[in-house]
């Protein structure tokens, strides 16, 4: 009964040694030494010290498992010489190789887990961070779609506004030139009705309605379309002169668009800040960049809240030209003249690193920037 006893209390705390296994690993080696002393069985409760060693290794460090395998070591090389055929150094040798046997399963038990938490740990951060890119993106297209909405706006408006107010001063007086203005109006809007459908188009794509990702690409606006957006500016009363210098050279999409946008922007500050001035705009050519200057000879009658013509201070227009130079590696400067008047100085590379980039997705970057 005596004998029943003991092997219970060797082998029951077993049941505990992942919480504790220091503690189980010495309360089964009592038992087992008492046991062993008695004179019984002296193979038979040996399993639990060694199952309680494997867990020490596996979750504790190595000098832990280095105690726990020699508390258990006298009593498992007492019944192992007792039971055990062939010379004591041997027996003793095995003895000692197979407790190391065991704590190098649990020590590697132990290292697996180690490694499973820092991989666990890295998908972790993995999604976080794609995540983060992903809200990255949303951002960046949420500034790039405001952009292009307050150039549409901006401009169409504003024209649309000084043909309206044109038209209701010589309504009665020069029924003509009301009538002009109204059909300017009439152009302005439908011309922006058609700009803010592109954009709609292209977050919720529709090839049935439109013909496709490609017919949308041959709208998008470019250099070609400045002599009628220059044409219909100059109805509002601003004197808009157009030149171009150099060998004219076919223009990456993203680059056209830039262009077309900073000289849409520029005339529309015109229109509000120096309305019947006299406006410049020149296109210059060279081997690998277009420099596009849009100049005025009227003061600014009063520049907007925040505005003060350096960029970044706060005026959305010009710091959507700015944004718009630096994602195609081009250069932006706006500022007074001396003599009076405003001027933009764009400057944009033809044949970039980054203006190559956008070519070869132009479809996607068109999409994002529009």
């Amino acid at each position: 009964m005596f004998a029943v006893v003991l092997t219970l209390l060797a082998n029951m705390p077993l049941a505990f040694r992942r919480c504790a296994p220091m503690t189980v690993l010495v309360s089964c080696e009592v038992p087992l030494a008492v046991y062993e002393a008695w004179g019984y069985w002296l193979g038979l409760n040996q399993l639990g010290p060694q199952m309680a060693l494997v867990t020490l290794a596996s979750q504790r460090p190595r000098r832990w498992t280095v105690l726990g395998a020699a508390i258990i070591a006298p009593g498992m090389i007492y019944g192992n010489v007792h039971t055990w055929n062939g010379s004591t150094l041997d027996i003793i040798a095995l003895s000692s190789m197979w407790m190391t046997a065991l704590a190098v399963v649990g020590d590697g038990l132990r290292r697996l887990k180690e490694y499973g938490a820092i991989v666990a740990d890295h998908a972790a951060r993995l999604v976080t961070e794609q995540h983060e890119r992903e809200q990255r993106a949303v951002l960046l297209e949420r500034i790039r779609i405001a952009r292009e909405l307050h150039d549409i706006a901006a401009h169409h408006m504003s024209v649309v506004a000084v043909q309206a107010g044109l038209a209701r001063y010589v309504l009665t007086s020069d029924p003509a030139t009301a009538e002009k203005a109204l059909l300017s109006i009439a152009a302005m809007s439908s011309e922006a009705l058609g700009e803010v459908r592109r954009l709609v188009n292209i977050l919720r794509p529709d090839p049935e309605s439109d013909g496709g990702p490609a017919a949308r690409d041959q709208d998008t606006p470019d250099v070609a379309r400045l002599p009628v957006m220059i044409e219909r500016v100059g109805l509002t009363g601003l004197t808009v002169e157009y030149n171009v210098s150099g060998e004219a050279q076919p223009l990456p999409a993203g680059v056209g668009l830039c262009v077309y946008r900073v000289v849409q922007e520029s005339l529309t500050n015109a229109i509000k800040h120096a309305a019947g001035s006299r406006v410049t705009v020149s296109l210059r050519y060279v081997t690998d960049k277009i420099t596009v200057r849009i100049s005025n000879d009227g003061r600014r009658s009063a520049p907007p809240t925040g505005e003060t013509g350096q960029l970044g201070s706060g005026g959305k227009g010009l710091v959507g030209m700015y944004e718009r130079a630096i994602l195609y590696g081009g250069t932006l400067t706006a500022g007074e003249l001396p003599d009076g008047g405003f001027q933009v100085v764009l400057t944009l590379p033809i044949r970039s690193v980054a203006a190559a980039s956008v070519e070869n997705s132009a479809r996607g970057d068109l999409r994002a920037d529009r």
